[in-house]
């Protein structure tokens, strides 16, 4: 794809950028315990708690909160692709306080696949720090009866000739789980029949319940049921191994190269936000993102960091919203 050479390029910098920060640590807590001491900020978070959105904005919220002193409440604000979570920071003043840890899908691809949203992702918020991203990861039910990507391929095309296309799981319809997972599987050779949840966390437990076949899940929410046995890891969806399960290639080593796709996660602002809010919220940010124990949590549950400019991060979304939006009309993938 045309943008391939910057992607990779975006991403080779925000893994090198979150060693960067460490000089401003001093400052970045002086600055953004200034911004309102007494009053919490907000962190909305458009999914469920326990999925990878949840997790990776707990990692970075506690310790930008323990570093300044500011306190951050997480809200969890699941529903509509995201939406619900998207429109409470819309109505919230444009005061700084309360940031939205927004993702693929009320970002970037609800644009394509609803007939009418009540807010434009590309003009009613401006970009303000990257969180972390964490690769997704093809899983199946254990009693599904295969054992690597191959023998998918040929379950998947039988189950499809005999009318009974396997099922596949996400956190919610638009979500990049569905997405990719649409995609992945068409470049694989099969279709299946797309099952939403509210979340990811739900969409695995009725997995390993054997009520839905397969999964293109972010790291977070899989990766230890995938170690501990309880669902069957069979591919990453990254141009690389991920180093908490190096026994599980990815889609490229197995011939189908271009199938990269993970779970972002970064804090916008409703436009008007001041700019000096934004600024300290993005240094403080990325001080966290610095910490070597910061990275190592994110690390330990799938993620990686994003280390970014405001602007940075929000090349990075436009660079998303180049390469899905086409995915997802090309597919005709519509809300469900």
């Amino acid at each position: 794809m045309p943008n391939n050479h910057f992607r990779s390029r975006l991403r080779r910098h925000f893994l090198h950028r979150a060693f960067c920060f460490a000089a401003g640590a001093a400052i970045a807590a002086t600055a953004l315990h200034s911004q309102a001491a007494d009053a919490p900020l907000r962190w909305v978070v458009p999914y469920p708690a326990g999925g990878a959105a949840d997790q990776i904005a707990r990692i970075v919220a506690q310790d930008v909160g323990q570093a300044s002193g500011q306190a951050i409440v997480i809200e969890n604000k699941g529903g509509a692709a995201g939406m619900i979570a998207a429109e409470t920071v819309l109505r919230a003043p444009a005061d700084g306080q309360t940031f939205f840890v927004g993702s693929n899908a009320p970002l970037v691809i609800n644009s394509a696949i609803y007939a009418k949203m009540n807010y434009d992702p590309a003009k009613d918020f401006v970009p303000v720090a990257g969180l972390g991203k964490a690769p997704l990861l093809l899983v199946t039910r254990k009693d599904l009866g295969v054992q690597d990507a191959k023998g998918l391929i040929a379950r998947a095309q039988q189950a499809q000739k005999e009318g009974k296309p396997l099922t596949m799981g996400s956190a919610s319809s638009g979500n990049i789980t569905h997405l990719a997972g649409e995609f992945a599987s068409d470049r694989m050779g099969f279709k299946v029949t797309h099952v939403p949840f509210a979340g990811s966390a739900p969409a695995i437990t009725s997995m390993m319940g054997g009520n839905v076949d397969i999964m293109f899940d972010a790291l977070p929410s899989s990766m230890q049921q995938a170690i501990s046995g309880r669902i069957v890891p069979l591919a990453v969806l990254d141009n690389q191994r991920f180093p908490q399960i190096p026994h599980v290639p990815t889609l490229a080593e197995l011939g189908f190269a271009g199938t990269e796709a993970s779970a972002w996660f970064g804090l916008v602002a409703r436009q008007g936000t001041p700019q000096a809010a934004i600024d300290r919220m993005n240094l403080a940010v990325n001080q966290s993102l610095a910490k070597p124990d910061v990275q190592d949590k994110l690390r330990r549950i799938g993620a990686q960091p994003i280390a970014a400019s405001a602007t940075e991060w929000g090349q990075f979304i436009t660079a998303e919203r180049e390469r899905w939006i086409p995915v997802a009309k090309r597919l005709d993938i519509k809300a469900e």
